[in-house]
């Protein structure tokens, strides 16, 4: 069994992706707390929000008083069915911790001062590696590490403050331990990552150009962003942050940015079609940390010494995105159908994918005896650098990659949601056959 391709490469190609939505995510949760009604502790067990309920009227005394605690189990079975690099079936899981403090409210500071933590206790196994490298079938388990990681750690710890920046709009300053993948369910708040819907990166967002840049899902840094109060999301952002992951760790802000820093910016043009909220944004982003060229011609045989690059390179990427409600239920807009749409492109040297294009369908409530039910279809192509393609020919023949997800997320009530997924995955050594990777997914929260 070949080994597939190391998982710090994997992370990066994530982080980088994911750092881009850091900005327009925590915006979104600013709108989200003037936006009524909260989750409902109370009532019987059928139809409360949580399965442990409101603590006897304690877990609302803590919010009014600016102190919110949540916390979810998810739980994954899957099995590589066939194809691959290896069919084999693997159960493992994730406890999730939040706390968000309004300091206002619990201890009398100034208005819009909030401080946000999030935790992870991972467990089990993962079929990420038997899929394939590049497949990334997992979301969920890619926190706090993928793997036979096994251990609960401070992903997430971040300070926000709120201002006001104009009528229209409202301007957000984050600051601190960047959790990547709560970026991304934030700023997607309706595609969550990889506990709602989808579960393959892929099908959530255009990740696999974003390569290199950053080692890590977790990275020191902050954002600058503007809040669309009509819209109910960020609309223009700038964000910087370290290239060196922390995810299991606090080493110091001068080792997270020694080697350089990721920058990067979007702006999302906002507009309604009879009613229907939409919107385009284009995102760019770009590295000054040095990444080792993939050009075969710039490596060298050194007597002693082996094979070394001789040129380095600074990877950018750009990408764009189109999303819209296609239909949406008279009297409610919860029950709708989607399309979110997108790809990302950069140079040839030195990323490891040049190209990415996916196209996701959502359905949410289609069935009116049926409103917190949801179901997806999505389907993505990656093209490799044909740079990497060349650089490694001696030694595997690698191929673009592709893959097709459909799930359908049961809600058994408002707390428990058990999910069917079927994903088939090109991967990216050409000897490798289709994967075809079923699972399910159970998430409570308590």
């Amino acid at each position: 069994m070949r080994k597939p391709i190391k998982w710090l490469k994997i992370r990066s190609i994530l982080a980088i992706f994911f750092c881009g939505f850091c900005f327009s995510s925590a915006a979104f949760a600013a709108e989200e707390k003037a936006a009524p009604p909260g989750p409902e502790y109370g009532g019987d067990l059928w139809t409360r929000s949580h399965l442990t309920g409101d603590w006897w009227g304690g877990r609302t005394y803590l919010s009014d008083h600016g102190l919110d605690l949540n916390l979810r189990l998810s739980q994954y079975w899957q099995s590589v069915e066939s194809g691959g690099v290896d069919q084999n079936d693997e159960w493992g899981g994730t406890m999730d911790y939040r706390i968000h403090v309004d300091t206002n409210k619990l201890l009398g500071t100034w208005k819009g001062f909030s401080i946000d933590m999030h935790a992870r206790t991972r467990w089990g196994q993962d079929v990420l590696a038997d899929a394939g490298g590049l497949t990334l079938p997992n979301t969920g388990l890619l926190m706090p590490l993928p793997g036979d990681y096994h251990d609960t750690d401070i992903t997430g710890l971040i300070a926000n403050q709120y201002f006001p920046a104009g009528d229209k709009h409202l301007g957000l300053l984050t600051l601190g331990k960047l959790d990547i993948l709560d970026a991304v369910s934030l700023f997607f708040p309706s595609v969550g990552y990889g506990q709602e819907g989808f579960w393959n990166v892929n099908a959530l967002v255009s990740a696999m150009p974003w390569f290199g840049a950053v080692n890590g899902l977790s990275l020191y840094g902050g954002w600058l962003a503007t809040i669309n109060k009509e819209h109910q999301t960020g609309q223009s952002a700038i964000i910087v942050t370290g290239t060196e992951n922390v995810t299991t760790e606090w080493s110091s802000l001068s080792d997270s940015f020694e080697d350089g820093v990721w920058i990067s910016a979007f702006h999302r043009f906002l507009y309604k079609i009879d009613d229907k909220p939409g919107y385009f944004m284009i995102f760019g982003g770009y590295s000054t940390r040095d990444q080792t060229s993939n050009e075969k011609n710039d490596f060298v045989f050194k007597p002693g010494e082996g094979i070394e690059s001789t040129d380095e390179k600074k990877p950018w990427d750009i990408a764009l995105y189109l999303s819209q409600v296609l239909w949406q239920a008279e009297g409610d807009p919860s029950r709708k159908a989607t399309i979110l749409t997108g790809g990302t492109f950069g140079p040839d040297n030195p990323q490891f994918a040049q190209y990415n294009f996916f196209t996701a369908l959502e359905g949410y409530g289609l069935m009116a005896s049926r409103p917190h039910d949801r179901m997806g279809v999505a389907g993505w192509h990656n093209w490799l650098s044909d740079n990497y393609k060349d650089l490694v020919s001696p030694v595997v023949d690698l191929q673009d990659t592709w893959g097709f997800e459909l799930y359908y997320n049961f809600a058994v009530n408002k707390w428990a949601h058990l999910t069917a997924d079927l994903q088939l995955l090109e991967n990216a050594q050409k000897d490798d056959d289709l994967a075809v990777v079923s699972g399910v997914r159970l998430v409570i929260d308590f």
